[in-house]
């Protein structure tokens, strides 16, 4: 391996529609980390998917509110003592404080332990300087979408279909059984196989990435026509994008249950909201009830599910731990 092997492997079709996703990660990324009284549990995540497991196990720990004033702390003079304040804060490796300057200053900082998974290629830089000029990077943007894409020809067959079986995970449609199969398929990898799963994981789904990799997996019950009516909005694409965050810190969400009042077709407002309903009520775990609180305390008591609704059901008895507030897994 060599320079011109990482020439060949960014002129491949599946690395740059790598480099667009890890693009508009980082991007992201970045544009939550500079705004970070703004900072909660849901945007963490996007910033856990680039800093690593370490971070989203240690900085987890600790009140949101001391990674905001540290960070702030960062941002007003970004000196190097001040990284180092976090680093022993938090008791983070090297590696997790070089990828938060990469997340916060892009153009100045490469990524954390580049040099390692850069060996991979057969290669060894000193000076990140000289990577954007030999390969013509536009910034360490690039660089990292380099050190966390899996060369076609190292995927095997098996590994390959086992994240293709990972990504066909419905939380709506697949039995438990077979989630439980993959999961312990999973499990028995190897730390390198693993590896390559869960790089590609955190790029594609972070939901699937938390399913395989979350120790405690709950059911969970969602309040579909009021996760639709969320801040008089009245649109499907909430209940969407709730349905790729099923997770928090501690839990990923499995299976999942959606119940409807009988008469959500009326609160969309658009033709194309109304057909995405139509194809979801076919998936098997699609309720319409009314009223539709009722059939949702049931399957929480019944089954010990957890509830996700911005209404409190005053007049029913449930466990209250068991309902979350819908804004903890919305994208605002």
């Amino acid at each position: 391996m060599s320079l011109q092997r990482i020439i060949n492997v960014i002129s491949e079709n599946d690395y740059k529609q790598h480099n667009k996703k890890t693009r508009k990660l980082v991007e992201k990324t970045n544009q939550i980390i500079l705004a970070p009284r703004e900072l909660n549990e849901r945007k963490m995540f996007w910033i856990y998917r680039v800093l690593g497991k370490e971070a989203e196990i240690k900085i987890s720990k600790k009140h949101i509110n001391d990674f905001q004033f540290l960070v702030m702390h960062i941002l007003d003079k970004p000196k190097e003592n001040r990284f180092e304040d976090l680093r022993k804060y938090y008791k983070l490796k090297k590696e997790t404080i070089d990828n938060l300057k990469f997340i916060m200053f892009p153009k100045k900082y490469p990524p954390g332990g580049y040099n390692e998974k850069l060996k991979k290629y057969g290669v060894e830089f000193y000076n990140p300087e000289v990577i954007l000029k030999r390969l013509n990077f536009s910034d360490y943007i690039d660089l990292y979408s380099l050190i966390t894409y899996v060369p076609l020809d190292i995927k095997t067959p098996f590994v390959q279909n086992l994240l293709d079986e990972i990504l066909s995970i419905d939380p709506l449609e697949t039995s438990v059984s077979f989630y439980k199969k993959i999961k312990d398929i999973f499990q028995m990898l190897s730390p390198y196989e693993k590896q390559l799963i869960e790089l590609q994981l955190k790029n594609i789904s972070f939901y699937h990435y938390k399913l395989l990799t979350s120790k405690n997996i709950k059911g969970v019950v969602v309040d579909g026509s009021n996760v639709v009516r969320h801040e008089n909005i009245n649109k499907i694409d909430i209940l969407l994008n709730l349905l790729d965050n099923l997770y928090t810190v501690d839990i990923a969400f499995f299976p999942c249950f959606i119940v409807f009042d009988k008469n959500v077709e009326f609160i969309l407002k658009d033709q194309e909201d109304r057909d995405v309903l139509n194809k979801l009520s076919q998936k098997k775990r699609i309720y319409f009830e009314s009223p539709a609180d009722e059939l949702i305390i049931y399957l929480s008591n019944h089954m010990g599910y957890y509830m996700i609704s911005d209404d409190k059901f005053e007049q029913y008895e449930f466990e209250e731990n068991k309902l979350l507030d819908l804004r903890r897994f919305i994208d605002e």
